[in-house]
């Protein structure tokens, strides 16, 4: 069990070190998907809405190291 459960951590820290930006890449892929073929959007729509979901992700992400991080000098 120890090795599956390393195995899991090994693959999460590969593809997302942080559960705010592996979730977001998660929202923005759906978003898309339902954009594209659901909705039928046009794909510079569903491009726009995908960098701004990920840009999204990566500030709020940016903020939470910034702000639990003590300033060095």
């Amino acid at each position: 069990m120890s090795r599956i459960l390393n195995a899991l951590k090994a693959t999460y820290n590969f593809f997302s070190g942080d559960a705010i930006l592996l979730s977001t890449a998660i929202i923005a892929f759906a978003l898309g998907l339902l954009l594209a073929r659901a909705l039928a959007a046009p794909n510079l729509l569903v491009g726009i809405g995908f960098i701004a979901i990920i840009v999204a992700g990566l500030a709020v992400t940016l903020g939470r190291e910034i702000a639990g991080r003590p300033r060095q000098r």
